[in-house]
């Protein structure tokens, strides 16, 4: 499937510019969400990880899933990278419909999100999904060092 580009939320570029959001020591998550879930995701008002959607019901008895490996690394002289490793998230729920993928803090900050498909699909009990951050997830670029 093609994903859209990660989308960072207006409320997460505040937080990451006044110190609100340490992204290299936070508590990050990721949820995969509902296609009907369009509204709440898109949002770019979103300030909570829990108002970005509903999210659907993986292995174990949680909803998200910690992703291994994140970076905070500049890329050149004016550029920083946040990244983490691939995550396969396995989904426990009966067939339900997924379309987007959520990063943020736990308990707190809505991050960025992606469109995994351009279509809705669906995904069963067992079934897993494998995000792959191509990189990285967001840059922040501009001013002088």
């Amino acid at each position: 499937m093609a994903a859209s580009a990660w989308r960072v939320y207006n409320e997460a570029k505040k937080y990451l510019w006044n110190g609100g959001v340490d992204l290299d020591a936070a508590a990050i998550r990721i949820k995969l969400v509902k296609g009907t879930g369009a509204a709440a995701v898109s949002n770019y008002t979103v300030s909570t990880f829990a108002s970005a959607g509903t999210a659907i019901g993986l292995s174990g008895t949680t909803t998200v899933r910690t992703p291994a490996n994140i970076s905070v690394r500049m890329t050149d002289t004016s550029a920083a990278a946040f990244d983490f490793d691939a995550i396969v998230i396995t989904v426990s729920a009966a067939t339900t419909s997924v379309q987007y993928a959520v990063v943020g803090v736990s308990n707190s900050y809505a991050i960025a999100w992606c469109k995994l498909s351009t279509a809705v699909f669906s995904v069963g009990a067992g079934s897993t999904v494998t995000i792959t951050p191509n990189g990285c997830l967001f840059k922040v670029t501009g001013g002088t060092t």
